[in-house]
């Protein structure tokens, strides 16, 4: 085996890496004075000498080496990558033994499958791997074959958005990589409705699967009455309640024209025609809304992700307050609320904590009547709490 650079972790952060979370910030090492260059693999270890970890050192992230292994008879190398990724693979096929029905499943989640910045969706007969670390790219080309030769994919795509590249050190990619790109939208089968996605365009990987089981549950409270969905994206949740609920009318609201020309060609793909699309910003139409004195039987609130590190976490519990206030000032006594974050950085704890801040605010009571996260194939590691970041709350307000 191959000596390797070692990086030593300050004293006072020593014991955060033996329970295996995969980031070692930038705080947490003492810089090398010797160069080690950007996806080079390296060795941490305690002032001591103490192996603790091996993985991608990468001087331009706050996630200065992101860890893969904790075993030092390990070799770090492509034959190890496509391993996990065949073991994460296996796990999704064994689970899809007996949910023949879907169209798309995420294959690979990151963190979640021990594989810190590889996320690989299935979209039909299309493949999306979005890559969030620049510590993949030595090992992209090996993945991408090992997929097309598993998969035989009509196309595989390549996404790296400009955010996380710049925080990366790497520069963004939004291609093509196998095959050849659909003609039209590629449409999926979820929960018995019909959803077309862009994978030249759409956001993340084309279609947030998380929410996949959500969407279901949620639908299932939905009663008759007007129903808000607010972010709606391509209309998930408004599709799945005119499927399995009773609303007698959706306002769907988004702030991107092409997600909602997206959303509406979805609703005439499956005859809903009770879906009323509207672009806007979210707090803005919220709270116009409350000052017309409009009510809601059901009310849905998945906003993009609001705190991208530690520092931003009370900045996007104020906004999610905000959000949530206005929400609850909007619906009927007995309505619904369905309300969710996606930010991993704020803490199941905390999101409920708002949610009672809320209540006491708005002097209604709240009661949680389901509590929970992201579907099964968006495992969750218990040593990166982070990989729990989905919140889906579903509320009856009194």
């Amino acid at each position: 085996m191959q000596a390797l650079p070692q990086l030593i972790l300050n004293s006072r952060n020593a014991g955060n890496f033996t329970g295996h979370h995969p980031w070692v910030l930038n705080r947490s090492i003492i810089e090398p004075t010797s160069a080690v260059a950007a996806g080079q693999a390296v060795e941490l270890v305690t002032s001591s000498g103490q192996w603790i970890g091996r993985g991608i050192y990468n001087p331009a992230s706050r996630i200065r080496v992101r860890l893969y292994q904790w075993d030092a008879n390990l070799n770090l190398d492509s034959a190890w990558v496509l391993g996990q990724v065949e073991r994460a693979v296996n796990l999704r096929q064994h689970w899809l033994q007996s949910h023949q029905a879907l169209t798309a499943v995420r294959l690979v989640n990151s963190e979640g499958d021990g594989l810190s910045g590889l996320i690989v969706d299935q979209f039909g007969d299309y493949i999306v791997v979005q890559v969030t670390a620049l510590a993949m790219l030595g090992w992209l080309d090996e993945i991408v074959a090992w997929l097309q030769e598993r998969f035989h994919p009509q196309g595989i795509f390549l996404r790296t958005d400009a955010k996380t590249a710049s925080n990366e050190g790497m520069e963004p990619r939004d291609e093509l990589l196998r095959g050849a790109a659909p003609e039209s939208l590629v449409e999926l089968v979820e929960n018995d409705v019909r959803v077309g996605i862009d994978l030249t365009s759409g956001q993340k990987t084309g279609y947030y699967l998380d929410q996949r089981a959500n969407r279901l549950r949620a639908a299932r409270w939905v009663q008759a009455g007007e129903m808000l969905d607010v972010c709606c994206y391509l209309g998930g949740f408004s599709l799945a309640a005119c499927r399995w609920g009773q609303p007698t009318k959706v306002t769907a609201v988004d702030s991107s024209a092409k997600a909602l020309e997206q959303a509406q060609q979805n609703a005439h793909l499956n005859g809903f025609a009770q879906i009323e699309f509207q672009k806007a910003d979210c707090f803005d139409y919220l709270e116009q809304t409350v000052a017309t004195g409009k009510k809601f039987q059901t009310i849905v609130l998945d906003p993009p992700r609001m705190a991208g590190n530690r520092n931003q976490v009370p900045a996007a519990l104020r906004a999610y307050h905000r959000l949530n206030l206005s929400a609850v000032n909007l619906l009927q006594p007995g309505g619904i609320l369905i309300t969710c974050s996606c930010s991993g950085r704020v803490g199941r704890e905390d999101f409920v904590g708002m949610l009672g801040s809320v209540a006491k605010r708005s002097r209604r009571r709240i009661q949680i009547l389901e509590n929970t996260g992201a579907d099964v194939d968006h495992p969750v590691d218990v040593n990166c709490p982070e990989t729990e970041y989905l919140k889906c709350l579903i509320c009856q307000v009194i």
